[in-house]
């Protein structure tokens, strides 16, 4: 029973000595601003441009959630990226960043483009995206944060699209 209790608390420190490592390998590269809040408007050269409410948090160090509500003539999207942010190292506030994630949306009246028709109803599209983000509030004072990505986008479901979108983003940095 003590033995039991032993390898236990054992398991314990080793589990608490990793997840302190993690934390603080997470929070290695702290960015100039935590949240920030915008508008985010889509290429129009593909079916799902169109613009959208913006809103990216740091959840961990240079780990970020780049969450778009929006839409367009004939859908609603809620874009969710996952994006890694590092400094660019020419200026405070300037960074570069990778991101992964999904667009899921709804469909309305059907819709033509490019040749193609899709179905009323729910789409699922997989993005991914390379970008520059630039705060501006480290050089000037002034909570203002932009930012301008690319990246491949690939219909998963009822949507046969595959290409690259991009987007440009405007947003008050709020803390």
């Amino acid at each position: 029973m003590v033995y039991l209790i032993t390898t236990k608390i054992n398991f314990m420190k080793k589990l608490l000595f990793i997840t302190g490592i993690l934390l603080m390998s997470t929070f290695s590269f702290a960015q100039t601003y935590q949240h920030a809040i915008g508008l985010k408007g889509l290429s129009p050269h593909n079916p799902f441009s169109g613009g959208g409410i913006n809103f990216k948090t740091f959840i961990g160090g240079s780990n970020a959630l780049d969450i778009t509500l929006g839409g367009g003539n004939n859908h609603l999207t809620g874009q969710l990226l996952y994006e890694w942010q590092r400094p660019t190292g020419w200026t405070d506030g300037f960074d570069w960043y990778l991101g992964v994630g999904g667009t899921l949306g709804a469909w309305n009246n059907g819709n033509h483009w490019h040749d193609h028709d899709y179905d009323d109803g729910f789409f699922l599209n997989a993005d991914a995206v390379i970008g520059l983000d630039f705060n501006i509030l480290p050089n000037t004072n002034i909570p203002l944060g932009f930012a301008v990505e690319a990246g491949p986008s690939i219909g998963i479901i009822n949507s046969r699209s595959f290409g690259l979108s991009s987007a440009v983003a405007v947003r008050y940095i709020i803390k």
